[in-house]
């Protein structure tokens, strides 16, 4: 996994707010006082910015040559990509935004006059795009896209660009050296958990300025109303840089951003920022100013100041069902778990544990029911339903499952509060689930995410959405998702951390090749294993394990263990 993309458990350790400066400011906006400057850990990131050093114009070629090569020189961002511009005329260069778009392809593009004169297509086979935040896009199968270039002669007879779409175009090769994965952060609702916001960005020297206007941008769209920013809508950079001084990053924000805000905010704001450059190898600390550096407050940190944890570790312990009883399962032995009561007479089955390790729930064996109980606990019945996915918990304690609905055309989503039984379930508003059926959900670590298979006319897709609650924090709906692209069918996925997630189709007498997807669009197969019935995965791509009719594997390397642990079924880490 890129070092870019790492978890920030360590250097969030480093996140202190120091006073080092004294300064006199106005009052009404409050820029004086102690600085804030945090450190940020310098040992991973990006990596330099790789130069490309593409031709510029060859003296007089025709028309469909300069559009090849200035397509070829869409690669050299060096100079604010003076040498894609030296392709155009001068009014046009000015004009032309070469990261509004990015369009990835898979082919040599091809270039084509049209009847009118001056007027030329090209025509790309698009694996993805790039917009200018970041976000990716991208699709199962490769499609065609037609772009519109018109051409003049200048005074020396010399074909020039008078109009193209923004944005630039690379092929796929070109994109992994090119282009930099990034995680953008933002807070839960709870501000209790950094939520990653996995974004693409031309590896320049100007990459700090491109995250910091992205994050003052916003999540993405299927992130929108699960998770916060400690900046107010419309806060933009007051210059267009983020300069880097011996390790110090300077983020100069427009002025209008602090006012009416109190120390806390200005200490999150501050700590967002600090996260959001923590993976630039050439950042070690960060200076928020407003003209002058901001006032952080005489208490530091405020008090009231969470530090989030990103990508929160499950434990190695895992709930599994053996002999028709629950069991905790570690290092292939079952241990029996303390003043539970027995559930042999339910036929259990798909058990999960709350990330606190203290509760428990598991499904019937028809999957009509779903009981929940614990130590000293009785068994309640959480839900009922038909076809229910195995329950999943968040970090508040709540259960999600869904169900086909009772006209037995679309699927409903269920989320009980802790101790709660059918009568206080909450039914999660989620509209494109109209027509499909949910195969299995699973909320993420940090609680703001829902990761739904669905299948609908017999194609099955793997979608991720945002998770909207109120201010209690009850579930309320999902967002419109984004889809993740698998290699084939899958019924079965789970968390393996904050950005990756393990898919399968499984079956009980077929080969079964697991994959592991990741948020920027990346794909790993992991060797195949024959009668695959379920899926677990803990804390990283290691910890992963395969039931099947003869008992649990774990993996081991690039592949799984020789002897599986018999007498074990349905083995679920926490959550």
């Amino acid at each position: 996994m890129p070092a870019e993309r790492r978890s920030l458990s360590q250097s969030l350790v480093l996140l202190v707010l120091p006073v080092l400066l004294v300064i006199s400011g106005c009052s009404s906006i409050p820029t004086s006082g102690p600085v804030g400057v945090i450190t940020a850990d310098s040992e991973a990131g990006p990596t330099d910015p790789l130069i490309f050093n593409p031709s510029g114009p060859r003296q007089d070629a025709d028309p469909e040559s300069l559009l090849r090569t200035f397509i070829r020189a869409g690669t050299g961002a060096a100079g604010d990509y003076e040498i894609a511009r030296d392709y155009l005329t001068d009014e046009f260069a000015m004009q032309w935004q070469p990261e509004e778009r990015i369009i990835i392809y898979s082919s040599a593009p091809q270039v084509s006059a049209t009847p009118t004169e001056g007027v030329f297509q090209v025509q790309l086979e698009v694996e993805g795009t790039i917009n200018a935040e970041g976000i990716r896009t991208g699709a199962v199968a490769t499609t065609t896209e037609s772009l519109t270039a018109e051409l003049a002669q200048d005074a020396d007879g010399q074909w020039r660009i008078t109009s193209i779409p923004d944005g630039i175009m690379i092929s796929s090769n070109e994109a992994d050296l090119l282009l930099e994965t990034y995680s953008l952060y933002f807070y839960s609702s709870s501000f209790e958990h950094w939520v990653p916001d996995v974004r693409w960005f031309v590896n320049r020297a100007a990459i700090a300025a491109n995250i910091v206007e992205a994050m003052l941008e916003g999540p993405a769209p299927y992130l929108q109303g699960s998770v916060t920013s400690a900046f107010p809508e419309g806060t933009t950079l007051g210059v267009e840089s983020v300069p880097i001084v011996s390790g110090t990053a300077t983020v100069d924000l427009s002025a209008d951003v602090l006012q009416d805000t109190s120390d806390l905010i200005r200490q999150q704001m501050q700590q967002q920022l600090r996260v959001n450059l923590a993976g630039l190898n050439t950042v070690n600390s960060v200076q928020m100013t407003v003209g002058q550096p901001v006032f952080l407050g005489d208490d530091i940190p405020h008090p009231n100041l969470i530090v989030p944890v990103a990508d929160p570790p499950v434990g190695n312990e895992q709930i599994v069902v053996s002999g028709n009883e629950l069991f905790l399962y570690q290092t292939d032995q079952t241990v029996p778990i303390g003043a539970v009561p027995s559930v042999a007479a339910l036929d259990p089955q798909d058990p999960a544990m709350a990330l606190t390790g203290s509760d428990f729930a598991f499904l019937n064996g028809n999957r009509t029911r779903l009981y929940t109980t614990g130590p000293d606990e009785e068994i309640l019945i959480a839900a009922t339903g038909r076809n229910l996915t195995a329950p999943s918990f968040d970090p508040n304690n709540w259960v999600w499952t869904a169900g086909t609905d009772s006209q037995g055309q679309g699927s409903t989503v269920t989320a009980i509060p802790p101790g709660g039984t059918q009568d206080s379930s909450v039914s999660v508003t989620v509209p494109w689930l109209a027509d499909g059926r949910v195969l299995e959900l699973r909320v993420s670590r940090d609680g703001s995410r829902a990761l739904v298979v669905t299948e609908q006319d017999g194609v099955s897709r793997v979608l991720l959405a945002g998770i909207i609650r109120n201010r209690d924090r009850t579930p309320q709906s999902l967002s419109a998702p984004r889809e993740l692209f698998a290699r084939g069918p899958v019924n079965t996925a789970k968390w393996v951390n904050e950005d990756t997630v393990i898919v399968a189709q499984t079956s009980a007498d077929a080969e079964v090749t697991p994959e592991f997807l990741s948020l920027d669009g990346s794909a790993q197969t992991l060797a195949p294993l024959e009668g695959i019935t379920h899926i677990s995965a803990g804390t990283g791509p290691t910890a992963v394990f395969a039931a099947t009719p003869e008992g649990v594997r774990n993996r081991v390397g690039d592949t799984w263990s020789d002897e599986p642990v018999e007498g074990v079924q349905d083995p679920a880490f926490p959550g």
